[in-house]
């Protein structure tokens, strides 16, 4: 079998100057350059007209929206700015599942870790990263009730059937991470969630070969659009972080009772105390980070879109890298219940064939409103 190993937003100016590359204005509604124009209508009637009917069209709207939010006229660029986290805010729960997203926003950030920082690894260079984007990103991993809903099917190690039941006995799970799932699964949960919302897929899989009920192996295309999909490495990491550079969002040394993690706390004359719980845990236990994400560090490691490269930060692109055109296995992020702390930090790396179902990686989904 193939080897696994686990392993601050800026000012809203600032934020809406970084963004770049975006698709023609008002791309597929004609309502839209129109409205644009008369923000900045003499009258002020008619500049709250339009902010209201901007608002109404939604996410079409937004990268003519955007675009304005750069405007050299002050009026157009408070009006967009603002229109651009109302669409976003409005765009953050799912209709069919009620999943709930954070907005995370373009900027720069360092990604990866310093030389200094405990456990850190060899392919975790440290180099400037810019997201230029504003994308969407799942407050909390996803539930086994919530993949059961979507696709059928409750894999779980950790649940009432699972072979972890003893763990979990006279527990409800359905709250509890699902876990058990391929990385080709967690794309096909990505596909199916949005067909129930209403988007377009984001990828296509064909070829599907399955093992038990789990996709094990499958072509993917990656079509893109609006639809659900994995968040890459870098959109991980920045929204993992939350605005700081420690090696945890919490800081540079984490509560040992911060996330659901392996902890060893050195004791006195009794010997170490070892924080273990020894299963995942429900989504949502743990304090969020300033993003709003829940669970980033520990409970299951989660499948980010990327193939992993060793060496790829040495060569990564300045602006929205999204990994290696191929490879034999792909990023997961996070650490999970059953690793040390050092392995769960912001910048840890890990990976694991994409056909491997594990009760160590579960996933949180991604989307690009525009």
């Amino acid at each position: 079998m193939a080897r696994s190993r686990f392993a601050r937003f800026a000012a809203p100016a600032l934020v809406f100057a970084a963004l770049a590359a975006l698709p023609p204005p008002g791309a597929g509604d004609e309502r839209v350059p129109p409205l644009i124009k008369e923000l900045g209508a003499p009258e002020f009637a008619a500049r709250e007209r339009a902010t209201e009917k901007l608002k109404e069209i939604g996410e079409p709207a937004l990268p003519a929206v955007v675009e304005a939010a750069a405007s050299d006229d002050p009026e157009v660029r408070a009006r967009a700015q603002g229109l651009v986290r109302t669409i976003i805010s409005g765009a953050r729960v799912s209709k069919s599942t009620k999943l709930e997203m954070r907005p995370v926003y373009a900027r720069a950030f360092e990604m990866g870790s310093p030389r200094d920082e405990a456990g850190r690894r060899a392919d975790e260079t440290r180099h400037t990263v810019r997201i230029t984007k504003a994308y969407l990103i799942g407050a909390h991993e996803v539930t086994q009730e919530q993949y059961d809903t979507v696709r059928k099917r409750t894999p779980s190690w950790f649940c009432a059937d699972g072979g972890g039941r003893d763990k979990v006995r006279g527990l409800n799970t359905t709250k509890f991470p699902v876990e058990q799932v391929t990385w080709f699964d967690a794309v096909a949960f990505c596909n199916a969630l949005s067909k129930l919302d209403g988007f377009d897929p984001y990828y296509e899989l064909t070829d599907e070969k399955r093992e038990g009920g789990a996709i094990a192996s499958a072509k993917v295309k990656v079509l893109g659009g609006r639809g659900y999909r994995l968040p890459t490495e870098a959109e991980w990491e920045l929204a993992c972080r939350g605005g700081t550079d420690e090696a945890y969002w919490m800081g540079r040394s984490p509560p040992p009772r911060g996330a659901n993690w392996r902890v060893t706390i050195p004791g006195g004359y009794g010997g170490d105390d070892v924080i273990f719980l020894g299963r995942t845990t429900a989504v949502g236990t743990y304090k969020p980070n300033r993003t709003g994400v829940y669970e980033c560090h520990g409970n299951v490691a989660e499948w980010c879109g990327d193939w992993y490269a060793a060496d790829y930060y040495e060569k990564s692109p300045r602006d929205d890298p999204r990994g290696p055109d191929a490879g034999d296995h792909r990023v997961v992020r996070g650490g999970a219940w059953a690793l040390q702390s050092t392995s769960c930090r912001s910048a840890a790396r890990a990976f694991q064939p994409p056909g491997e179902a594990k009760n160590t990686t579960g996933f949180r989904v991604a989307r690009s409103p525009y």
